[in-house]
């Protein structure tokens, strides 16, 4: 059977003078009989997350595995909603954490303890580890940024996590926020474009891509503003 995907938490690139709201896309992903979660988000989406499971009829018990794209502090921190999940993310990354660059405002300097209490498997490069699910590197927003391509019934899609973070980055090539000195992102931008008809950006609604490279998208991003 295809790998199948569903955007739990859409994501948003919303933001205030002098802050981020950080509300990432967090995507469920079937494949093989397994559940995985593709990032888990962090204290602003930690409601949203805990609701779209219960409404899909589910509970962080049932979740078989954590995915993270890099770790960034509204991709990760959630984990702990998930303790007996294992952890799936790049060997570039968990390197990059132990030592984050001084000027890094996004990973927390704390996550090498969290990690060190769970079951991390580490990937090296471009590997299938769920039938029709593929891990691939797209540095550039972070040292060990990584992507997923699923082999779906609609066809090829990417969950881009911030290696495309909007349309803007996916229209321009020009990334925002790249926090690496190689300056690898336009390359990672472009290679999500190449593998993907179906895009879920980082911090956007869903892009749909035509043969001839035109992008679409349909739905809003919308933040309702409560003031207590």
């Amino acid at each position: 059977m295809p790998a199948t995907y569903d955007v739990l938490v859409p994501g948003s690139s919303l933001a205030f003078e002098g802050g981020f709201f950080g509300i990432s896309s967090i995507c469920l992903v079937e494949a093989g009989g397994k559940r995985a979660l593709f990032d888990c988000g962090h204290g602003t989406t930690r409601g949203l997350l805990l609701n779209a499971l219960s409404t899909r009829g589910l509970s962080p018990a049932d979740i078989d595995l954590l995915i993270f794209s890099h770790a960034h502090f509204d991709h990760v921190l959630n984990m702990d909603l998930f303790p007996d999940a294992p952890i799936l993310m790049s060997r570039d990354e968990a390197d990059y954490i132990e030592a984050p660059f001084a000027d890094d405002p996004a990973t927390p300097r704390y996550l090498p303890a969290l990690l060190a209490q769970r079951s991390v498997d580490l990937v090296d490069g471009e590997k299938e580890f769920l039938p029709g699910v593929t891990m691939f590197p797209t540095p550039g927003h972070a040292p060990g940024h990584v992507s997923l391509e699923l082999e779906t019934k609609d066809g090829p899609v990417v969950l881009a996590a911030d290696a495309l973070k909007t349309a803007r980055e996916a229209l321009s090539g020009i990334p925002d926020m790249e926090i690496d000195p190689q300056k690898r992102g336009k390359a990672s931008i472009q290679e999500v474009l190449r593998r993907g008809k179906i895009i879920v950006p980082g911090h956007f609604p869903t892009l749909f891509q035509d043969e001839a490279g035109n992008l679409t998208w349909t739905d809003m991003q919308e933040m309702p503003l409560l003031i207590r």
